[in-house]
């Protein structure tokens, strides 16, 4: 029997300082994120332990630590950093998809959000 699947995250909410606007690095926003990896789930799935899986309450702090470390222009390298420590950090995960949004852009107009959704697998 086949047991490999998809861990997902979300609307995780984070405050942080991005965009392309002096006002967005300087007031800050909230940005919310989805979050899929692909990974194998077999072991654990037999196992019933977290050591054979992708602990997800640690893939939240991770992605809290990284979308703050630095301030982004644009939700795409945003994006590509959370992407990119999710698979350095965790070898089961094969790909990560993550939608990013933000709730309140600085634009004109009446919408629930801007965003952003980009697809990254694990090369070689």
């Amino acid at each position: 029997m086949s047991a490999t699947g998809q861990i997902f995250i979300e609307a995780l909410d984070l405050y942080a300082y991005h965009g392309h606007f002096a006002e967005e690095g300087r007031l800050g926003q909230r940005f919310s994120m989805d979050l899929v990896l692909d990974c194998d789930l077999r072991a654990s799935a037999v196992s019933d332990d977290i050591a054979d899986t992708v602990d997800y309450g640690e893939v939240v702090g991770l992605v809290t630590r990284t979308f703050s470390a630095k301030r982004f222009k644009l939700l795409e390298a945003a994006a590509r950093a959370l992407a990119e420590a999710i698979l350095a950090e965790y070898s089961p995960v094969t790909r990560v998809s993550v939608t990013l949004r933000k709730p309140a852009p600085p634009i004109p107009g009446r919408m629930d959000s801007v965003g952003i959704k980009l697809d990254f697998r694990r090369e070689g």
